[in-house]
Parts: structure tokens; C-alpha cells; sequence
């Protein structure tokens, strides 16, 4: 993970002129974690919804999604807003990641990214916004379980709980409520594992959400 940071750092210093020690370096290496740990929080929640990983090997060393954040953190800090949106699409090319992307949406792709950081309240935000323009059923499910996932994790059990209905009523054959909370709280726990494996806390602190 270590090597995946210097990696998109160095990509930041050499399409962006980000200087050593800036705001811009800062911005991608701390872009450059989220983002990987965003791409694997990504294929947690799709293999809850969709069953298997489609992100398998695509973000293992978090190469694409520690690239694509770190074009993401330089961005904010340097506000080469037009190069540095076209580095991020080069960096996010991996057929893997775009093909997710293209599957969930891009709206929910951003609430799963405010989730991998435990922005709970904005992961809810986004992933209603998400709901809110949802073009079929499926994305309208990864909606739904993204707000769950936040919901559980902050503590907001009631809030969860009037969502797994829902969930049903767009997709019977997940059965009870009982059993889409165990299943989600199942998911909940790769979404930790996830923040582990790419050097975060896996668990929140409630009062950063």
C-alpha cells in the first residue's frame, strides 16, 4: 500500500507540477488511501448485492483507485480543475472499476466513497440523491444498502430498520428483514475489513459521521 501512495503521489508531481510539501502533495496522498479503499468498499457492497466480487484483482493493490484519488485530492488542492479531471479519468480506466462505476452510477460510487471514510450522514445524503434519480431497480437496491450500511455503522438503527423493507419491495427474493440485516451487517463487516487492509481504522468513530 505504502508503494500505491508513492506511486500516485509521483503521478500527481508529474501531471500536475504538484510541489513537494504543498497542499497539492498532501491532497493526493491522502486522496490516493481513500481512493483505494474506496474502489474495495465499492466491490464489498456490489458482492453483498450482486453476489461474487467484480472488483476482484482490478483494485487488490488499490493501484486504480489510489491513482484516481490522488487526481482527486491534487485536484482540490491546486484547482487544475480541467487537467486534473482528465488524469482522473485516465487513472480510472481499469475496465474493473469503470464497468462498477457504470453498474451502480456514479452518484452511488460517491456515496460508497463518503462510506469508506465513515462520512455517514453525507454517504446517506448521496446514496438518497442516488435513489432519487435511480434509472432501474438495481441501482435503486445499492442505493438503499448504502444507507443501511451508513445507518447500521452510525448507530442510527431505526433508520436501518425502515430501510430493509424497502429493499424487498424492490427485491423479494432477499427474503426477511431479519435476514437483509444479518446480510447486511455481514457486508458491513468486509466494508471494515476493507478500511483494514488499506491501513484505516476499520471501525468509526461515531463522531466523525
Amino acid at each position: 500500500m505504502k508503494m500505491t501512495i508513492a506511486f500516485a503521489v509521483t503521478l500527481c508531481v508529474a501531471v500536475s507540477g504538484c510541489a513537494p510539501g504543498s497542499q497539492s502533495e498532501q491532497r493526493a496522498g491522502e486522496g490516493a488511501k481513500y481512493g483505494a479503499v474506496g474502489g474495495a468498499v465499492a466491490g464489498a457492497v456490489s458482492a453483498l448485492i450482486f453476489g461474487g466480487n467484480p472488483l476482484q484483482g482490478a483494485v487488490a493493490g488499490g493501484i486504480s483507485g489510489a491513482a484516481s484519488g490522488a487526481a482527486i485530492g491534487a485536484m482540490a488542492g491546486s484547482q487544475e480543475d480541467k487537467a486534473m479531471q482528465q488524469q482522473t479519468a485516465k487513472a480510472s480506466a481499469d475496465p474493473k472499476v469503470a464497468a462498477l462505476r457504470q453498474k451502480i452510477g456514479e452518484t452511488n460510487y460517491s456515496a460508497v466513497m463518503l462510506l469508506a471514510q465513515c462520512q455517514h450522514q453525507g454517504a446517506i445524503s448521496t446514496a438518497q440523491d442516488a435513489l432519487a434519480a435511480a434509472p432501474d431497480p438495481q441501482h435503486k437496491t445499492y442505493s438503499l444498502v448504502i444507507q443501511a450500511l451508513a445507518a447500521e455503522e452510525s448507530g442510527d438503527k431505526a433508520l436501518a430498520a425502515s430501510l430493509y423493507p424497502k429493499i424487498i419491495e424492490l427485491d423479494p427474493s432477499r427474503g426477511s428483514p431479519d435476514k437483509l440485516r444479518a446480510d447486511a451487517l455481514e457486508g458491513l463487516m468486509r466494508v471494515q475489513s476493507a478500511r483494514r487492509q488499506h491501513g484505516l481504522p476499520p471501525v468509526c468513530d461515531r463522531r466523525a459521521g
